[in-house]
């Protein structure tokens, strides 16, 4: 269903391009004595993923927003996987001397072994996908390190749609139509006391890696703290009935906010990439079905 992040609302949209980030990758490899390297691209979404050959190494790479917070958002990425992977959660843990973060010029970079993987999950993984984050949140309950409000990805929604620049791949119409939901959600889902514990933050199945070493969550750098229920959302339906506390209205509630948002994000970064075009199609024709 998700297969892309939600609650990266870029707001730096003159980042650098692709070869400048992967020259990026290259330098840092070469100042830490791995020699020369050759960076080729997995991924680009709201940032760049590369596999560094020869070696079996993953970098990540954030360019898209200021310097001093996309820092802090890997320095929190890496603590949180580790304090999994510490307690052996099905995470990818980040390498143990070198992950960094690195920063040169305008790019954050962190680096992660390469995990040899079939494919992501998808639909037909809901179960898999349920029970491994469940473990995910019990081994987060006891991370002591400041984590933000789930909010904050909500604020940056609402930052780019009353920004008409961010925003002016999309019609007045639908700028108009996607304003009108996030208010009308994000009002329901405040008025909805649950406990805050920490999550994940951007639980979608496409960062559920699944090979050889079994179901592995990755992307932790939007962990955050909130309701259960807001981690849960990006699941595929079938998922939700495996959480037999949780407060299905409230999940469905947060999964209408997030196709919100990343209609949003989307329509913001919609020359970025394919994948980017055709999520930005589905979660606007999403949105467009909506029922009060």
């Amino acid at each position: 269903m998700w297969k892309v992040s939600f609650s990266r609302i870029l707001m730096n949209m003159s980042r650098p391009d692709l070869h400048d980030e992967i020259a990026v990758v290259s330098t840092i490899c070469r100042d830490l004595g791995l020699g020369e390297v050759t960076p080729t691209i997995l991924k680009t979404a709201h940032h760049t993923t590369l596999l560094i050959s020869p070696l079996t190494i993953v970098a990540r790479v954030q360019s898209s927003e200021p310097i001093d917070a996309a820092r802090q958002r890997a320095i929190r990425e890496v603590a949180v996987a580790r304090h999994l992977a510490a307690r052996s959660a099905p995470v990818v843990a980040p390498l143990v001397d070198q992950a960094g973060p690195h920063i040169v010029a305008s790019s954050v970079v962190t680096l992660w072994p390469y995990v040899k993987h079939e494919r992501t999950a998808d639909e037909a993984d809901a179960a898999l996908a349920a029970t491994t984050l469940a473990s995910v949140h019990e081994a987060l309950l006891d991370f002591r390190g400041k984590l933000p409000p789930y909010t904050q990805a909500m604020d940056r929604c609402w930052a780019v749609l009353a920004d008409n620049g961010a925003s002016a791949a999309l019609s007045r119409h639908d700028r108009d139509l996607l304003k009108t939901q996030y208010r009308r959600l994000r009002h329901e889902v405040e008025e909805t006391t649950r406990d805050w514990v920490p999550l994940h933050g951007d639980a979608h199945l496409g960062n559920l890696l699944l090979g050889e070493r079994g179901p592995l969550w990755t992307d932790f750098e939007d962990a955050c703290r909130g309701p259960r229920e807001y981690d849960i959302a990006g699941l595929p339906l079938a998922a939700w009935s495996h959480f037999s506390d949780a407060d299905q209205a409230l999940v469905r509630r947060y999964a209408d906010l997030k196709s919100v948002c990343v209609a949003v994000w989307c329509w913001a970064n919609v020359s970025r990439s394919t994948e980017i075009l055709e999520a930005a199609e589905y979660h606007l024709h999403r949105v467009r079905e909506f029922t009060f």
